[in-house]
């Protein structure tokens, strides 16, 4: 059984004088990132910036327990699945409505599973639905077939059983839309989409800020804040200034040293979000000489990983010795890191023919990410460690939009990168960032590595047909040595993700894969 992770509240101060909060009644609350979100159609998205806020928006037929990955309830009230674990049978909390007045009901469930996973269907359009292919395997996928008997009954047929099923729809990409909205016009969808959350989209000024609202549609408990503002801060030294004199509430994804220096202060809390993701480099093995595995194995002998955890990372880093996180299903304990050795980087290109080294490109994003606080210093000090390996990068910084339609389409030779957990599944880290399925041409690529083994998608196979966790965990295992031995990416560092925010807010649960349940977050009384 995969663990329910533990909240670590690192400091805790006394309280802040000043800030945005007012009364609880229509008191606001303001949150600050260093970069906007993508798109707000959460099937289209594929970055936690865009799914971290339409996770408020939309809801899912079941989700995650705030702080863990246990799946309880939420459009569905119950569930069950047949004996041979291909049909599963949903059924609805009676009543549910978007936020545009229109019913929440089993065909509307079936409108969006449908436009997911059917490319013939006008809702489809051209849109790439990366999580949908890369989760279930392409359109259909392994949903073949969804039906509405009744207003509140959804039944799922599947070609095979999924162990991660009910982990896989509750991921935030399958946030149910308002099919109305959706069919009126769906590139409005994206700006300003249509969901039955806690929260609506009032304003999304790009590069600026997102304002959200209190849904008065909304089935649960009404959030203390009815209004909550997702402000873009890219300068990290404005933003620091502004949590220290409370203009702003909240602040994600600091520099480490930052968070190091804030939590000290007083009125100032840092709780890290747990460990549930992994940072990496990958190497594009269709171009030479990244084909050859000697080179690939060079690049990882030559990478100081021990010091990158140290220096470059919060204090709840550590080296990445399996691809996945530690503690999760199929650890594999005698798969290690490879040592700094920069003798046997260069005797291994020696031997794959480059006694004299090679020239080469590395892109990365220019916006910090919770896998990657400081992208810069980061692929400045891949740079110098391959340097002394004889392998000569050249950096190749991008706008995070720009960064990932350029490595989605395969354009780079290596690209700095990382991924935070969807769903507390091996599976999702393995199948989306390493599985052929993965290594699409139409631009919509999740495997940056366009590694293609087909005996590591028969391990993908086995694992999501597989529901006993025992025989999961050997095929899982076995995956994390397969990825160590090939080398078609490099895990580098898995990290605890710091937020701050002021000593007053209660109430705000850090979960593994990073979302903000504003409406759990309680105002400070008589603020």
């Amino acid at each position: 059984m995969l663990c329910t992770f533990a909240l670590i509240v690192l400091a805790l101060g006394a309280c802040a004088g000043g800030g945005s909060s007012g009364d609880a009644a229509g008191s606001t609350l303001v949150m600050a990132r260093v970069k906007d979100a993508v798109v707000l159609d959460p099937s289209h998205a594929t970055d936690g910036l865009s799914l971290n806020t339409t996770n408020e928006v939309f809801q899912n037929l079941v989700q995650f327990k705030p702080g863990s990955f246990d799946i309880v309830g939420d459009a569905a009230q119950k569930w069950s699945s047949s004996a041979d674990g291909k049909t599963w049978t949903f059924e609805l909390k009676p009543g549910l409505v978007f936020s545009d007045g229109t019913p929440l009901d089993a065909k509307a469930v079936k409108f969006n599973y449908d436009r997911w996973r059917l490319v013939g269907t006008p809702a489809h359009g051209n849109f790439g639905y990366s999580y949908y292919a890369d989760t279930f395997g392409g359109f259909p996928g392994a949903i073949v077939d969804v039906q509405a008997p009744s207003a509140t009954r959804v039944v799922m047929k599947l070609a095979t059983p999924l162990g991660p099923f009910l982990r896989d729809i509750a991921e935030q990409s399958f946030g149910l839309g308002s099919p109305a909205a959706i069919t009126a016009d769906p590139k409005a969808f994206e700006i300003k989409p249509v969901g039955s959350g806690p929260y609506t989209v009032a304003e999304w000024v790009r590069d600026d800020h997102i304002t959200l609202t209190a849904n008065p549609k909304w089935s649960g408990p009404k959030p203390a804040y009815q209004t909550v503002i997702i402000r873009d801060i890219p300068d990290q030294a404005t933003s620091v200034l502004s949590i220290q004199k409370g203009d702003i509430d909240m602040l994600t994804d600091p520099r480490p040293d930052d968070a190091k220096s804030l939590a000290k202060q007083q009125g100032i809390a840092i709780v890290e979000q747990p460990s549930n993701n992994t940072s990496y480099v990958a190497m594009h093995v269709e171009k030479k000489p990244f084909n050859d595995t000697r080179v690939r194995r060079a690049v990882a002998y030559a990478l100081d990983l021990a010091t990158m955890a140290k220096s470059l990372y919060s204090t709840g880093a550590v080296v990445a010795d399996n691809w996945t996180p530690p503690g999760m299903l199929g650890e594999n304990p005698a798969v290690k890191a490879y040592p700094h050795d920069v003798a046997k980087a260069r005797a291994l290109l020696a031997a794959a023919g480059f006694p004299k080294g090679f020239s080469t490109t590395l892109m990365y994003p220019t916006a910090p990410r919770p896998y990657l606080p400081e992208p810069q210093r980061v692929a400045e000090t891949i740079q110098a460690n391959l340097e002394q390996a004889g392998i000569h990068v050249t950096l190749q910084p991008y706008e995070f939009g720009v960064f990932l339609d350029k490595i989605k389409h395969g354009q780079h030779e290596m690209c700095l990168i990382g991924w935070t957990g969807d769903n507390g599944d091996p599976d999702n880290f393995f199948y989306p960032l390493l599985d052929q399925d993965s290594a699409r041409k139409d631009g919509n690529a999740q495997n940056y590595s366009f590694w293609r083994d087909p005996n590591f998608h028969k391990l993908m196979l086995q694992g999501q047909s597989t529901v006993d966790d025992r025989k999961r965990a050997a095929v899982y295992r076995a995956a994390n040595a397969m990825v160590h031995d090939q080398t078609p990416a490099i895990s580098l560092v898995h990290t605890t993700v710091p937020v701050v925010m002021k000593s007053t807010l209660k109430g705000f649960i850090p979960s593994p894969n990073t979302s903000y349940h504003f409406e759990l977050i309680k105002a400070p009384a008589g603020s």
